[in-house]
């Protein structure tokens, strides 16, 4: 989480000045030095220690749900009130908004990676900015600033997993590799699309549209350093330690947001296509191979529990849309060859608080989760 003192000292902005956590409505979950290492197994293996079977979650929706299309459509096309108004679409399976398992198994990851000491999934080392974005303090005259990461937590401690292409690599791939995949290693758990039951929308929903990431945001006060290679008008820093990874405050839908124009401020938006809140989304996940602390890790990240943050699936989660809170969960296992594939309801029902408190004793980082929780609960100012 970022250091209020250290930005005041750097003369920059507030962070948690209630203006600024309007405009940037996220905090950070701080990285590890080093990224631990996971159970992965090879594919055909099946240890008699392991679990494989079915977790079955049941979420409610606490805010409306976009899961876009990629398409934009008429407010009539998609049953709405407003015509030929045009729309960010949803998607879709006969008929009827579904939650992709894609949806969900990103939105897991970037939770189970920060709790985990995971290496990252993805990573962009390089950005530029036009000056008008910079604050005052970084400013360097008035070309583009190119912002490069070398903060070595990131590059190469948690860069992501190169291919993997033997089976002697697996042991060194951290928990989120080995439970979710990664190049050249499919995972060990795979879920199906998320059926919605709920109201449908009767009119468009009014939305902030979503800003463009900021590079130097990224930075702790003290991570930046320039670099004295500018050149063909570009001023070029290093970030040499980046604040963590990004997490979206808790608060109301966000309807619009005013940006600066030769006329002074003007209010911007979008309409789009949503489930509203109150539906509820039933998923079914399956695992192959997993361990007790794995599936302990995964239920946290799922939001099994208490004092677990927010999870949210999605677009728009910056502006409040996406919220849910998990119901129920309920897994039927089975250890080694008595949960081959076509056995996977035959199982037995798992002590699912077990497998979190097993979780808690070493594999789960504490700390992280703690800085999880608070940063996704705490409440975005109106």
């Amino acid at each position: 989480m970022r250091n209020r003192r250290a930005y005041l000292a750097a003369k920059r902005s507030d962070p948690y000045d209630p203006a600024q956590m309007v405009e940037h409505p996220y905090d950070f979950v701080t990285l590890p030095e080093r990224a631990a290492r996971g159970h992965a197994v090879s594919h055909e293996a099946v240890p008699a220690d392991r679990l494989s079977g079915v977790l079955r979650l049941r979420y409610r929706l606490e805010s409306p749900l976009h899961v876009g299309s990629g398409v934009f459509e008429s407010a009539a096309e998609c049953g709405l009130a407003g015509g030929a108004r045009p729309v960010r679409g949803i998607l879709r399976s006969r008929g009827r908004p579904v939650l992709p398992g894609s949806s969900w198994k990103g939105a897991v990851r970037a939770r189970f990676e920060a709790i985990t000491a995971s290496r990252l999934a993805i990573v962009g080392t390089t950005a530029k900015e036009e000056s008008f974005k910079v604050p005052g303090p970084l400013r360097q005259g008035g070309g583009k600033h190119l912002f490069t990461i070398v903060d070595r937590r990131v590059v190469p401690a948690l860069a992501p997993q190169s291919i993997v292409r033997d089976a002697r690599e697996l042991p060194a791939l951290s928990p989120a590799d080995a439970l979710f995949g990664c190049m050249g290693y499919r995972g060990r758990l795979h879920p199906r699309e998320g059926a919605i039951d709920g109201a449908a929308a009767s009119k468009p929903l009014r939305v902030a549209p979503l800003d463009s990431p900021q590079a130097h945001r990224l930075a702790t006060p003290s991570g930046l350093r320039p670099v004295a290679r500018a050149k063909y008008d570009i001023t070029e820093y290093d970030i040499t330690k980046v604040e963590g990874r990004k997490f979206y405050y808790d608060g109301a839908v966000v309807e619009s947001r005013k940006i600066r124009d030769r006329g002074g401020h003007r209010e911007i938006f979008e309409w789009i296509d949503h489930v509203p809140a109150g539906a509820t989304i039933a998923i079914d996940v399956l695992l192959y191979a997993i361990t007790e602390v794995e599936l302990g890790a995964l239920l946290v990240s799922a939001g099994y529990g208490e004092e677990v943050g927010i999870l949210r699936f999605g677009g728009y989660k910056s502006v409040g849309l996406g919220k849910v809170r998990l119901e129920s969960a309920r897994a039927t296992l089975g250890k080694g060859l008595d949960a081959r594939r076509w056995r996977r309801d035959e199982g037995e029902l798992f002590d699912l608080d077990r497998a979190v408190e097993r979780a808690e004793q070493g594999y789960l980082d504490l700390a992280r989760l703690a800085e999880l929780h608070q940063v996704t609960t705490r409440g975005r100012p109106a």
